[in-house]
């Protein structure tokens, strides 16, 4: 009896041991998922000035106020990327032999944006150097439709707001509204109205986290403007890594 019995424990175990290395696989999957939502990504193609692609270029995003860095070289196609950069004001250089050098002093990124940069390169010795100037240019998204507001610290610091709830600023978007509906519980809703949508239908996630109580489907606690640097409100056609959402997302 404990012959038989035992070929059949070591097939439970190996069940049970696989079961659990799926499940904790699916979670750390989501939860980096979630992670680079609050996170900025770069890209974008480096030519010459005939318009031809430079391949090999290297191309460096640093944010002189952490110090923190990250480089990417362009492929065949001079295409370049970065993900999950943090949120900030970047210097962005590019380099490759038999080029100048190129500069750009100060490109913001904001809280889960996906920014194109596109360098055009001046044939010359490395050693010089030539700035190039992006502050005319808005920051284009070409590889989503997504639309977002992003809700910058200049606003959170010097505008009035009204019970000290960092989401309340959110409301200086035109299709964003106040919830004004009776709660379904105890708890209180994300008190914001994206496209018609119920306050209930409105995802929070904090730091790339869900915020979210589900048993309620509202956010678990009013977070103060004091804690948040900036944030971002998306609606229509989000990335499906939110979710969950049928008015939109705060991030």
């Amino acid at each position: 009896m404990m012959m038989r019995a035992f070929p059949q424990l070591c097939l439970t175990f190996c069940v049970r041991l696989i079961v659990l290395c799926v499940a904790t696989f699916i979670c750390t999957s989501a939860a980096f998922a979630q992670s680079q939502s609050n996170a900025a990504d770069l890209q974008g193609y480096v030519r010459d000035p005939n318009g031809a692609v430079v391949v090999g270029a290297t191309v460096t995003a640093r944010n002189p106020a952490t110090n923190f860095s990250r480089d990417a070289s362009t492929n065949d196609d001079g295409y370049y990327q970065m993900v999950s950069l943090p949120p900030g004001e970047y210097e962005v250089t590019v380099e490759a032999p038999t080029y100048k050098k190129a500069v750009v002093p100060s490109y913001k990124l904001t809280v889960g944006a996906r920014a194109d940069l596109d360098i055009t390169l001046e044939v010359g010795q490395l050693t010089e150097i030539v700035n190039v100037s992006v502050e005319d240019q808005p920051v284009v998204e070409t590889s989503r439709t997504a639309i977002t507001n992003t809700i910058e610290q200049q606003r959170i610091e010097n505008l009035p707001i009204n019970e000290r709830s960092a989401t309340g600023f959110a409301l200086t978007i035109s299709t964003v509204g106040r919830d004004n509906g009776r709660p379904i519980g105890p708890a209180p809703t994300s008190g914001l109205n994206i496209g018609g949508q119920r306050g209930r239908s409105t995802l929070v996630q904090v730091d790339g986290a869900d915020y979210t109580d589900n048993s309620v489907n509202a956010p678990r606690s009013t977070v103060s403007q004091e804690a948040v640097q900036e944030y971002q409100v998306a609606t229509n056609s989000y990335a499906p890594e939110f979710g969950r959402a049928t008015g939109g997302i705060v991030n």
